[in-house]
C-alpha cells in the first residue's frame, strides 16, 4: 500500500542526487573532468538541491503542503542542466582552443589539437535527478490534501 508521504520520500531522494551531481564532472575534455561547482550553474543546482531536500523533510516531518515548491525546484534544475548540456559543449571547446593557442604562442609552438568535449555522469546525474523531484511534487500535486 503506497502512503501519502511517499512522493516527498522520492522527492528527498532525487533532491540528494542533484545536490551530489553538482560535485561531480559534468563535461570532460579528453581525460579531463569538469565538475559543475566552480561554474555558477553548478552553485544554482547545489542550492536547488538543498532547497529540494529541505521542503521534502518538511513534507515529510511537519506534514506541510510543499508540493509547489517541490515542483518549482525540480524543473528549475531541469531546465538549467538542459540548457549547460546544450550550450557546455561549444563553450568548452572554444575556451579550450583559446588555451592552445595562447599556450603555442607564448612558447613558441604549434598549436595542439583540442580533444573533443564530452558530456560525464554528473550532468545525466542531476537531470535524472531533477526528473524524480518534479515528478514526485507533480504526483503529490494530484493526490488529495489530507484533511
Amino acid at each position: 500500500m503506497v502512503k501519502a508521504r511517499d512522493p516527498y520520500a522520492l522527492a528527498l531522494l532525487g533532491s540528494a542526487v542533484v545536490t551530489g551531481a553538482a560535485f561531480l564532472p559534468w563535461f570532460h575534455v579528453g581525460d579531463v573532468g569538469l565538475p559543475g561547482i566552480p561554474d555558477p550553474a553548478g552553485y544554482f543546482v547545489a542550492a536547488m538541491g538543498l532547497t529540494g531536500v529541505g521542503l521534502s523533510v518538511v513534507g515529510l516531518r511537519r506534514r506541510l503542503d510543499t508540493r509547489q515548491g517541490l515542483v518549482l525546484s525540480g524543473l528549475a534544475v531541469l531546465t538549467t542542466l538542459a540548457v549547460t548540456w546544450q550550450v557546455g559543449p561549444a563553450t568548452i571547446a572554444s575556451r579550450a582552443q583559446a588555451r592552445a593557442e595562447a599556450v603555442a604562442l607564448v612558447d613558441n609552438l604549434t598549436v595542439e589539437p583540442v580533444p573533443p568535449v564530452g558530456v560525464s555522469a554528473g550532468l545525466f546525474g542531476g537531470m535524472v535527478g531533477a526528473a524524480l523531484v518534479a515528478a514526485a511534487g507533480l504526483t503529490a500535486l494530484g493526490r488529495r490534501t489530507e484533511r
